[in-house]
């Protein structure tokens, strides 16, 4: 059939004119020819459900595509089409099939956050590794939930489907995504971020639990809490108090600022790379460039942003906190 006549055709006409083809269309839907895809992704693209599921049923290949490079499935990603693309992952479409971007499906899937598509598709094969292609249309950025990740997909190459997940906060697909053993070490070029490190710019600590292999529905143990005004630190362990200190946070023009942590790496022994210092027991926070550790308290701030804590007790508190759990830091 031209292609130019199956465009023609309504998604009703061509299922009717399906019904009547050879058996070979019945038996081995997979021979039918790639010109026949523009049905099927003018019916997803018109979000009309029932004639999606007319068409797979009477034998369009879910995992056709067009002239222009597109597929069906990642028609219905780039839309939010989630109850569409389920359909057409359960009829087979290619869960690793890019569209007319050049774009993964399992990308597309979490810059979409829908975690239904994202568990079939790494049921049916998808790579939990595989990375957004640059440079990105202008069109596709059209679609990208905020500025954060809009820039991260313009400027960074090797970005991930849990890159993805952790700027958009998605949980419930980075579990997902987390079963599927991928490369958490992966980073992106050329700012070297890890996927930790984008959920710690974002802010996201149950994600960054996640990444640590902690489990985010259950609350960590150990809390600190860090008290700017009163210069004071204390541990927790379920709730009751093992240790209060006094502190020395960032003075003038380098404050400590305020908000909730996680612990995202440990070092005993730590030199700072930017002042060249050694920070003994430095618990680092949300990736970023500061953190606790053993220093000279003066009971005021004193600090370049970190938190010192004295020797003794930096001691204790490392000893105690593991990585996942959270900091508290209180105006």
């Amino acid at each position: 059939m031209p292609l130019s006549t199956a465009r023609a055709m309504s998604p009703k006409a061509f299922v009717c004119l399906l019904a009547f083809a050879s058996p070979c269309f019945a038996a081995e839907p997979a021979r039918i020819p790639h010109a026949l895809a523009p049905a099927l992704i003018g019916a997803v693209t018109a979000k009309d459900v029932p004639q999606v599921r007319e068409l797979l049923a009477a034998g369009v290949p879910a995992d056709s595509f067009s002239a222009d490079g597109d597929t069906p499935l990642c028609t219905a990603l780039r839309l939010g089409l989630t109850d569409i693309a389920k359909d057409l992952l359960k009829h087979g479409a290619d869960a690793n099939a890019t569209g007319k971007e050049g774009q993964p499906p399992l990308i597309l899937a979490c810059l979409r956050r829908a975690p239904e598509v994202v568990k079939l598709l790494l049921e049916g094969g998808a790579n939990p590794d595989v990375t957004a292609i640059l440079p990105v249309t202008p069109e596709f950025l059209q679609d990208v939930a905020s500025d954060n990740l809009r820039g991260y997909l313009k400027r960074e190459r090797k970005f991930t489907p849990l890159m993805a997940c952790a700027a958009r906060g998605d949980v419930e697909s980075l579990a997902l995504l987390m079963r599927a053993k991928p490369n958490v070490e992966i980073q992106t070029s050329p700012s070297r971020f890890t996927a930790l490190d984008v959920a710690g710019q974002c802010g996201y600590l149950y994600v960054m639990r996640l990444l640590l292999g902690r489990d985010p529905e259950n609350e960590p143990k150990v809390l600190v809490t860090v008290n700017l005004s009163r210069q004071s630190a204390t541990l927790e362990v379920d709730g009751k108090q093992q240790y209060k200190t006094s502190v020395s946070t960032g003075r003038a023009g380098f404050a400590t600022p305020a908000g909730h942590y996680v612990v995202t790496q440990k070092y005993k022994d730590w030199k700072s790379t930017v002042y060249k210092v050694s920070m003994p027991f430095f618990m680092r926070l949300n990736c970023g460039d500061f953190g606790l550790h053993s220093g000279y308290v003066t009971g005021s701030p004193a600090s370049h942003g970190c938190i010192r804590l004295p020797d003794t007790m930096a001691r204790k508190f490392f000893e105690t906190v593991t990585v996942g759990d959270e900091v508290v830091v209180e105006p």
